[in-house]
């Protein structure tokens, strides 16, 4: 049976890269199709690090107040002295709570489970008419000059629908053992460890008689011992056991699994109930060379796998899927050439592989248990991941670095500059001029959105201010959004033209943020995903960048 009403975009995989992906694309008005083969999804609480970065996305994406209302921060640790299991030998900080600055509200990385984060992404979807099919497998797939035919596979009982489906653009969100990344046949660099190196069982176990102000830890887990550590859902502990025994065994047969958990941490006042979400994990560290071939684009584990050390797994995951979903929904409108797409295996690449030697480097220091191997937070966070070097990216504040070699893939912020490239700062205090834009004040973040590039005006002379003005305005109504932004203290600002937003930047945070002098004419562009596209002085380099980005040029894939 065939499915002959294309589908602009398919993504197999549901996950929270395959559901950020959805949720934007949806956002954007592009209708998708999303499909998960496993029927009865349960990820546990695996994946459950939140880091910065990816907090700024779900504000964008209108889920943070979700997100935020179930989210634990990362907490200190107990390490415990053996035989006993109750003697404290050392309290590991994994990270101090940083207070929130201006330019930087979510400060501090979050915990929660990733059947959380899935639930709440989903009922987003829902909202917006999308729904996930799960127990709907992809099966194989054909590209053409103009399409991808996928053949699907849905369960009902043990009968089998068969389907083949006509999409404009196939996305392989669909994890490490990815069936799209192998029938492209991408090569999957790394390594995979197996003789000798640390594997363990991971799950959420139903405990009685343990603090949840902690996370504890009885052994050393590089050999034998155990890490449980509270989560959202009141009772349960995810926990991490190496076990001197059969890990396999401990998948299926919950009696075993409770046994070697008693035995390791040494306490027969605890009260172990149901176990749920089993896994085994080995270190598998791995990344395509490209994310994309023709039509069909690779995100999250089917891209890259790595330790999940330091919790970058999960938000690399989902960054991949906010860089691609704005690229992929202009050209989908017909308002960018297919070659914008291009940019997001030039663009994600150099970050993922910077991402595999940190989250490497700190595996292999808690595999000898050194200090810095549980320390948290710093590059970790993702605030300094940047694009400096990306071929659509325009700095005439600064010279543009050539390629990711000339920075450091992580680390904008450690220089005190702020590129074209980099992550937009958040500005609070903007108090709004004309009477019914806002009531009170409003700030960036709650005006950027993955729908529109954010166009922030500082400090232009009236005339060049409306020939701008003038030039937004050719592009297609809301795909760009103008805002003009009068410095601290202004009484009685002059407007010239009709920009989308003027505000008063009270706090002074604006042109604080983005380092712009009160008497310097600057045009600061931010795409939609948060990142900063373009610093200009003028209208010429106003209209570099959007050349660049909204090419309707008709070249072909």
């Amino acid at each position: 049976m065939s499915n002959t009403s294309p589908v602009p975009i398919l993504i197999a995989g549901a996950g929270p890269t395959g559901l950020i992906l959805a949720l934007t694309l949806l956002q954007n008005g592009i209708p998708v199709r999303i499909i998960d083969k496993d029927a009865n999804r349960n990820p546990g609480q695996r994946g459950a690090g939140l880091q910065p970065r990816t907090l700024d996305l779900f504000h964008f994406l209108e889920v943070i107040d979700d997100v935020l209302a179930k989210a634990l921060l990362i907490m200190p640790g107990h390490q415990y002295k053996l035989p006993g299991g109750v003697e404290i030998l050392k309290v590991v900080i994994m990270t101090s709570i940083v207070e929130p600055t201006p330019s930087i509200p979510y400060n501090n990385a979050k915990l929660l489970g990733q059947y959380n984060t899935e639930a709440i992404l989903r009922s987003h979807i829902e909202r917006l008419g999308g729904k996930v099919e799960y127990g709907t497998e992809l099966r194989s797939f054909v590209q053409y000059p103009d399409r991808v035919e996928a053949l699907l596979a849905t369960k009902n009982g043990e009968a089998e629908k068969i389907e083949t489906v006509v999409t404009h653009w196939l996305v392989g969100s669909d994890g490490g053992r990815s069936a799209v990344r192998k029938q492209l046949n991408l090569s999957f660099i790394g390594e995979t460890r197996t003789e000798g190196q640390w594997k363990a069982v991971l799950g959420l176990v139903e405990t009685q008689g343990l603090g949840t102000d902690y996370w504890h830890q009885w052994g050393d887990i590089n050999t034998a011992g155990v890490m449980m550590m509270p989560t959202e859902r009141p009772g349960w502990f995810s926990f991490m056991l190496k076990a001197a025994a059969d890990e396999e065994k401990l998948l299926v047969d919950r009696d075993a699994l409770v046994e070697v958990l008693y035995k390791q941490v040494g306490r027969k006042d605890l009260v172990f109930g149901q176990v749920e979400a089993l896994s085994l994990y080995r270190p598998n560290i791995r990344v395509v060379d490209k994310f994309s071939e023709g039509r069909v684009f690779l995100a999250g584990d089917a891209a890259h796998v790595h330790s999940p050390a330091g919790g970058q797994g999960l938000n690399s995951g989902a960054q991949d899927s906010f860089n691609l979903a704005w690229k992929l929904s202009l050209v989908e409108k017909g308002l960018a050439s297919p070659s914008l797409l291009a940019t997001y295996t030039e663009e994600r690449l150099p970050v993922i592989a910077a991402m595999l030697q940190k989250s490497t480097k700190l595996y292999d220091a808690m595999l000898k248990n050194a200090e810095d191997g549980w320390k948290r937070g710093g590059d970790l966070k993702m605030l300094g991941i940047n694009y400096r070097w990306s071929s659509i990216v325009v700095d005439e504040r600064t010279p543009k670095a050539e390629s990711p070699n000339d920075v450091n893939p992580y680390g904008s912020g450690n220089d005190s500059e702020l590129r074209a490239g980099d992550r937009a700062p958040e500005a609070p205090d903007l108090v709004p001029v004309r009477t019914g834009e806002a009531d009170g004040a409003t700030s960036l973040f709650n005006v950027f959105r993955p729908m529109h590039h954010t166009v922030l005006l500082f400090n232009l002379p009236a005339e060049e201010m409306e020939q701008l003005l003038q030039a937004a305005q050719k592009y297609q109504a809301g795909s760009v959004k103008t805002v003009l932004v009068f410095p601290q203290g202004t009484s009685d600002p002059h407007i010239a033209g009709q920009p989308d937003l003027v505000v008063v930047d009270k706090g002074g945070h604006a042109y604080a943020g983005y380092l712009v002098s009160p008497e310097k004419p600057t045009i600061v562009i931010v795409r939609p995903d948060g990142v900063i596209g373009g610093i200009a002085y003028g209208l010429k380099g106003f209209e570099t960048y959007f050349r660049g980005v909204f090419s309707v040029i008709g070249d072909a894939l």
